[in-house]
């Protein structure tokens, strides 16, 4: 890609996430908040409060374009993370599943009801994605639709 810090279509990223205590919850003592998107070799400073997962890899997709264009032109990019609870229900620990860049992709696993929390993009991953965006999405044509009533009558069930 254009960015020589991040050269190819894929790079990998660890997914910082910390425990934060509820005081007025009288069915959880605490939760789970994702706090960092991490390069792969930074340094874990960690705490009993703080897990660090990955690497996860975040490979771009061409038929994910549109999602990632989506994400770009919101004004405030961010990347999308796909985690669960594991056993122990509000009190267990959590799993990150899956991290995305992609708008639409992440729409979906929320959809399917998944847990899907964000993160600022920072500036490097950013300006990869804005420059994938810029070479991959080609948004589709409009096409100009034909008013019924100037069509003979036959011809109006095969539009």
């Amino acid at each position: 890609m254009s960015n020589p810090s991040i050269p190819n279509s894929s790079v990998n990223l660890l997914i910082r996430m910390e425990r934060q205590a509820l005081s007025a919850n009288p069915w959880a003592t605490h939760q789970w908040v994702v706090s960092a998107l991490l390069p792969e070799h930074a340094p874990a400073d960690l705490d009993e409060d703080a897990r660090v997962f990955g690497p996860f890899e975040v490979r771009l997709y061409h038929d994910e374009a549109e999602g990632y264009f989506f994400n770009t032109s919101s004004g405030d990019p961010r990347a999308f993370v796909m985690w669960r609870l594991g056993d122990g229900g509000l009190e267990g620990e959590p799993d990150v599943r899956f991290v995305t860049l992609s708008y639409n992709e992440a729409a979906r696993l929320m959809d399917a009801q998944e847990r899907v929390d964000t993160l600022p993009l920072p500036d490097p991953l950013r300006t990869w994605l804005e420059a994938y965006v810029a070479e991959h999405y080609k948004p589709e044509p409009k096409k100009r639709r034909v008013k019924a009533s100037f069509l003979a009558p036959g011809e109006r069930n095969k539009l």
